[in-house]
């Protein structure tokens, strides 16, 4: 099992942990007021920075 120094070292961790975060300030505070075409482009950015991170990961967190 990776250590959490191990996890803090991978973008697409450290991506998803940003998106958790963004996503919960939202639910409590009403962070962004997006409409049905805006959420469908910020789901399509989350999905395309996700695969880039994924092409650019080569090394598994156990070895990091």
């Amino acid at each position: 099992m990776p250590t959490l120094i191990q996890l803090a070292k991978s973008k697409t961790v450290l991506f998803s942990t940003a998106l958790s975060l963004l996503g919960l300030a939202n639910s409590y505070i009403g962070l962004f007021n997006l409409d049905a075409t805006q959420q469908s482009y910020a789901l399509l950015a989350i999905g395309v920075a996700t695969a880039g991170l994924r092409f650019l990961t080569t090394v598994p967190l156990a070895d990091k």
